[in-house]
């Protein structure tokens, strides 16, 4: 029984598997904090695209 319990304990394999789905979680979060609604980022694109349209529809002055 002692060598099944030490190649269980030696066994690696599935590892890289659990290292790629932690990665990938971190990585979900973080885009959604990034992208999430409210987020600064979100909040100063949509402004950003705001004034462009003004600009382009002629709302407001486009001489800055």
């Amino acid at each position: 029984m002692t060598p099944r319990i030490r190649a269980f304990l030696t066994d690696e394999s599935g590892v890289t598997a659990i290292e790629y789905g932690i990665l990938a979680a971190a990585m979900a979060a973080a885009i959604g904090v990034i992208f999430g609604d409210g987020s600064p980022f979100i909040v100063a694109l949509k402004n950003r695209f705001a004034e462009i349209g003004d600009q382009i529809s002629g709302k407001k002055d486009s001489a800055q």
